[in-house]
């Protein structure tokens, strides 16, 4: 049974060892999602006392932690920082390998299906609001504490981080019908200040040209 705790370079040395044994061939790691207790998630960014105590915890850096779990057909997934600065996410999930969705989470929820040729900039615009079969929080902020910082002379990406509203991270609810797969390749994305070029990727060095080495989700 796997603990509830892992770290990166132990599922990363999960899939060498299967890989070895001829069980993946070019895969990313691959993990059973836990049942959840059936007790409930309050999607908005607070991770409260009790409600991913049930949960499967990667560490994808010392301060990035990724929680996942299963619960009456849905799977519920956090991405918990510490501390929380004005990150965006973008959950890339695949059922087949082929067909990819982006979930996207900032100030605004987004979907969209990538196209059919990867590297080719021309993947159609986001559904902005479009939530069909999950909902995650957006990022909130006092928008006229903003505008007084920004009269003070803050820019306005300084202004924002001052006033968000008390977040942790980002927690999705995703109907598992959604993608009519009892296995999903997943591959999360996250830029965050000052580094916006360089977010956190995982599972590492993978990208969004192909599901190769993305983690396996199985809900079996």
């Amino acid at each position: 049974m796997l603990r509830k705790y892992l770290s990166v370079s132990l599922l990363l040395s999960f899939a060498a060892a299967f890989s070895a044994a001829g069980l993946v061939a070019q895969e990313g790691p691959s993990i059973r999602v836990p049942e959840g207790n059936g007790k409930p998630i309050l999607i908005d960014g607070i991770f409260s006392p009790g409600e991913w105590d049930d949960a499967l915890k990667i560490e994808v850096r010392p301060n990035v932690h990724l929680l996942l779990k299963k619960s009456a057909g849905f799977v519920f997934l956090g991405i918990r920082y510490i501390p929380f600065a004005l990150s965006i996410a973008d959950l890339f999930i695949s059922p087949d390998g082929k067909a990819i969705r982006q979930l996207h989470v900032s100030a605004q929820l987004g979907e969209r299906e990538l196209n059919a040729t990867p590297g080719l900039d021309d993947d159609p615009e986001f559904a902005w609001g479009d939530t069909t079969g999950w909902y995650a929080n957006e990022i909130r902020w006092n928008e006229r504490k903003v505008q007084a910082l920004v009269k003070e002379g803050k820019d306005r990406g300084e202004a924002q981080q001052a006033s968000l509203y008390r977040t942790e991270g980002f927690e999705f609810q995703i109907r598992q019908s959604k993608f009519g797969s009892d296995e999903w390749l997943v591959r999360l994305e996250s830029p965050s200040p000052p580094d916006w070029k360089n977010p956190v990727v995982f599972p590492a060095a993978t990208n969004t040209a192909s599901t190769r080495g993305w983690l396996k989700l199985s809900f079996k």
